[in-house]
């Protein structure tokens, strides 16, 4: 029974041989735009068991907040199938906006690392507003156990989920996506994914593809996140993206 994963936020996916690996920059500390911050989002009654989180313990809606690190999701972490053939072209590719943009996965800044080795990768747009999201589903049956290891050397945190359960993972504004009331309040966000690069790079304040020509569909996801009232201001200065 598969189970799927919503990637929200600034997320670039980087292609490495046969696998993927799904990199957050580290938008903590901007000079000029919100901070960005890494979260892992289950809805609080599919927790079987949560160990090691300490500080890092989920909200009443089952959100954690965890530190950096690299998050590996049962089931995705092996090698088999995987498909991104619906995903790679409708991102935005950061090599072609910037042809010197070079990710080295060892030095990259990056405040989350999500190995993917096999499942299905698409790409939709978020509910209500005009960013580019990924889902991923992955085939797995019985309980999903996520495995969060820190870069600081702490021990690692590990949460168990029931059967079936959607997670989702973003890398969104302090503020999250619902507001929409203040204009072009995601202008400059694109630019985070410097942190990436290797060498430096200068990107454009807005991702600059007309999210129009992609025809991505729109997201069908029912997790908790994209279920509450309010307009969604997630436009696509924080779509994911794709390299190289």
């Amino acid at each position: 029974m598969p189970y799927k994963v919503q990637f929200v936020g600034l997320v670039c996916f980087v292609h490495d041989s046969d696998m993927r690996w799904a990199l957050l920059p580290d938008g903590r500390n901007p000079e000029s735009v919100d901070p960005h911050y890494p979260s892992i989002m289950v809805a609080r009654d599919s927790i079987e068991e949560a160990t090691g989180w300490n500080g890092e313990s989920p909200d009443a809606n089952g959100k954690f907040m965890p530190p950096a690190g690299t998050l590996v999701l049962e089931g995705a972490d092996v090698p088999g199938p995987l498909d991104d053939s619906q995903q790679n072209e409708q991102l935005p590719h950061l090599k072609r906006i910037d042809e010197r943009f070079k990710i080295d996965l060892d030095r990259a800044e990056a405040v989350m690392r999500v190995p993917i080795r096999q499942g299905r990768l698409t790409a939709n747009m978020v509910p209500g507003g005009s960013a580019l999201i990924t889902e991923l589903e992955v085939q797995h049956d019985g309980p999903i156990t996520l495995t969060f290891t820190p870069s600081d050397g702490s021990p690692a945190r590990t949460m168990r989920l029931k059967p079936s359960t959607e997670v989702l993972i973003g890398n969104i504004a302090a503020r999250g996506i619902y507001d929409g009331a203040e204009p072009n309040r995601h202008l400059g966000h694109f630019k985070i994914y410097e942190k990436l690069s290797d060498p430096p790079v200068a990107l454009p304040e807005l991702e600059p593809e007309p999210i129009a020509t992609k025809a991505a569909p729109l997201s069908q996801s029912q997790h908790w996140y994209f279920m509450r009232q309010g307009p969604i201001g997630l436009d696509h200065s924080c779509s994911n993206s794709s390299f190289p």
